[in-house]
């Protein structure tokens, strides 16, 4: 199956305020855009296709799916903005091409933040492959594997995946395919964060 080793282009969301220690976590999503923008282009200057055969601005679209991830964090933590990189073909190198500022940058909840913890949301792609949604230390508790079924009107990880596969999804898998379904959702602790945080390591 083909493999774009990611990519083709993605955004990446930087997490912050965590602290004791001080860290950051990264969110990052595979993306489709429209053309080939330049290093420097305003995110309202790059198009990027959505699921569903429809397109929007960077700008629009960025926007839009932190106000789907904020949801999972604490109103202490917050994302000011997000960067747009280009992956070299057939490599793990990426050119950096656009930053923006999004408009609610805070997270949603009063719940404590879950520390060394992780939620894995997993999906089927049209091209056979998986792909998946990482997010660190979010309010989500547990150490359970379950269905993930996409709910509009459910819980977090519900509502994640219907935006995932509606129309204006715009997530693209490993294998240059979107997704067309839903596999499950890992919660369990993070052993890479859970080190830095008690071990300093």
């Amino acid at each position: 199956m083909p493999e774009n080793l990611p990519g083709p282009y993605e955004i990446e969301f930087e997490v912050i305020g965590y602290v004791a220690p001080v860290r950051t976590h990264k969110i990052r999503m595979n993306v489709v855009a429209i053309g080939s923008p330049a290093a420097g282009t305003l995110p309202t200057a790059i198009t990027i296709q959505k699921r569903g055969g429809g397109t929007a601005t960077l700008a629009v679209v960025a926007n839009q799916a932190w106000e789907f991830l904020r949801v999972f964090y604490q109103n202490t933590i917050n994302c000011p903005s997000y960067q747009f990189w280009k992956y070299q073909t057939g490599t793990r190198t990426k050119d950096f091409i656009a930053t923006g500022a999004l408009t609610n940058p805070a997270g949603t909840s009063a719940s404590a933040t879950t520390l060394a913890h992780e939620i894995v949301m997993s999906f089927r792609s049209a091209n056979g492959g998986i792909m998946k949604t990482v997010l660190l230390e979010t309010i989500n508790t547990g150490n359970a594997q379950t269905a993930l079924v996409p709910n509009a009107a459910g819980n977090i990880a519900q509502r994640w995946a219907a935006y995932v596969l509606s129309a204006d999804g715009i997530s693209f898998a490993a294998d240059d395919a979107f997704p067309i379904a839903a596999l499950r959702v890992s919660d369990s602790e993070n052993e890479k964060v859970w080190k830095k945080i008690y071990r300093g390591a």
